[in-house]
C-alpha cells in the first residue's frame, strides 16, 4: 500500500526543517522525504492517491529509548522516590515475588504502547522474565531484548543462567536478542567470562548497568558499604576492569548510568567505542548529583538516552527525557 502524507512541519534531520513538505510511504516504509508542496502533489499524482494531511503535528524521525525495563511496569507509582539504592532493590525484589505472569505482561504491553504513543520506535529492553518476546510486535516499538543475567556470586545460580541463555530467544520480526550482565557487582567474574564468550560467538549486543552508585563503586574496589550485606566476596577492582577482562567492553556494548566514572575511565570507554546511556528521569527519581556529561563529551564517548523503568520514573516518554537533559545540562544544544 502506497500513501502520500502532507506535513506542516517536518524535521528531516537535526539541522533540517521542511515546511509544507511530506512523505512518500510504501508498505509502511518511508521511501522518500518530499521537500515541498509541489513534490507532494507530484508524488500523489504519480502514485494515483490523494495526499493525507497530518494536520497540526510535528513529523520527525522515531525516537530511540536506549534503556528500559518493560517487565517492571507493574511497579509504576508503587515506590517512593529519593530512597537509597539498596532499599530500592529490596523493595523491588519483595514486590516482584508475588507477581503473576499475566498481569506482568499486561502492564508491559501498556508501557510499550506508551512508548509508541510518545514517538519511540526502537527500545533496548532489559528482559529478565521473557515478557519482551511476548509483546505483539504491532503494539510495541522494535525491540532489542537484552536477556538479563546475574548470579550474585552463587555458583548454583551461575550454571542455571548459562543453561538458560544457551537457548535462543524466540521472537517476532521486530525483535533482536542481546544479553545484559546485570552489573559488575552482581555478576561473578566466572559468569562475566562465560557471557563474554557467548556475546562474541553469537555476535549480539551487550548492555550493563555500570557505576550507578557510589556504594557499588565502593564495594567493588574495597568490599565495603551497604552492598557488603547482600553480596559475596568483593573482586577488589573496578567494574570497568572486570568488563574488559571478560571481553565485554566494545563497540556493541552500552553502559547504563555511569554516574561515577573513575579517573581515566571515560577515555577507556571512548577507546573501546562503547556507549554510555543516561536516564534523566530515573536520575531525578533518586535525586542524584549531576550526571558527569561534560567528562564523557571531552573524552569523545558516544552518549544515548533512556527511560529506565516505571519503578524509577514517572513515565516512559523520550520527549520528557530530552527536556530533563536540557534542563540539567543547558549547554547541550537542541540539535545535539
Amino acid at each position: 500500500m502506497t500513501r502520500v502524507f502532507r506535513t506542516e512541519r517536518l524535521l528531516a534531520r537535526s539541522d533540517r526543517w521542511i515546511a509544507g513538505g511530506g512523505l512518500l510511504v510504501v508498505a509502511g516504509k518511508v521511501e522518500r522525504v518530499l521537500t515541498s508542496s509541489r513534490a507532494v502533489a507530484r508524488a500523489a499524482a504519480a502514485e494515483g492517491v490523494h495526499p493525507v494531511d497530518t494536520g497540526d503535528t510535528l513529523v520527525a524521525p522515531g525516537l530511540v529509548d536506549a534503556h528500559a525495563h518493560l517487565d517492571l511496569s507493574a511497579l509504576g507509582g508503587e515506590i517512593a522516590p529519593g530512597g537509597a539504592m539498596v532499599e530500592w532493590i529490596s523493595d523491588v525484589v519483595a514486590r516482584r515475588a508475588g507477581e503473576r505472569a499475566g498481569p506482568r505482561l499486561k502492564h508491559a504491553r501498556r508501557a510499550a504502547a506508551e512508548l509508541v504513543a510518545s514517538g519511540t520506535t526502537l527500545v533496548g529492553d532489559i528482559d529478565s522474565t521473557g515478557v519482551c518476546a511476548r509483546i505483539p510486535w504491532r503494539e510495541a516499538p522494535r525491540r532489542v531484548a537484552f536477556r538479563e543475567a546475574l548470579d550474585a556470586g552463587d555458583p548454583a545460580r551461575r550454571d542455571q543462567v548459562v543453561a538458560r541463555l544457551g537457548t535462543r530467544l524466540a521472537g517476532g520480526a521486530f525483535l533482536r536478542e542481546g544479553i545484559s550482565p546485570h552489573a559488575p557487582h552482581t555478576v561473578s567474574s566466572e559468569l562475566l567470562a562465560s557471557l563474554g564468550r557467548l556475546a562474541a560467538r553469537r555476535r549480539i549486543p551487550v548492555q550493563v548497568h555500570w557505576s550507578e552508585t557510589e556504594e557499588e563503586v565502593r564495594w567493588l574496589s574495597a568490599g565495603e558499604g551497604p552492598f557488603a550485606r547482600l553480596l559475596r566476596e568483593s573482586p577488589l577492582t573496578s567494574g570497568l576492569d572486570l568488563l574488559e577482562r571478560a571481553r565485554l567492553l566494545g563497540k556493541t556494548t552500552s553502559l547504563v548510568h555511569g554516574n561515577f566514572p573513575g579517573r581515566g575511565e571515560p577515555a577507556r570507554i571512548a577507546q573501546a567505542r562503547a556507549t554510555v546511556v543516561h536516564c534523566p528521569g530515573s536520575h531525578a527519581f533518586f535525586d542524584r548529583a549531576p550526571f558527569p556529561l561534560e567528562r564523557y563529551v571531552r573524552a569523545g564517548v558516544s552518549l544515548a538516552l533512556g527511560t529506565d523503568s516505571l519503578a524509577s520514573n514517572d513515565r516512559l516518554d523520550m520527549r520528557r527525557e530530552m527536556a530533563l537533559l536540557r534542563s540539567s545540562h543547558p549547554s547541550v544544544g537542541p540539535g545535539e
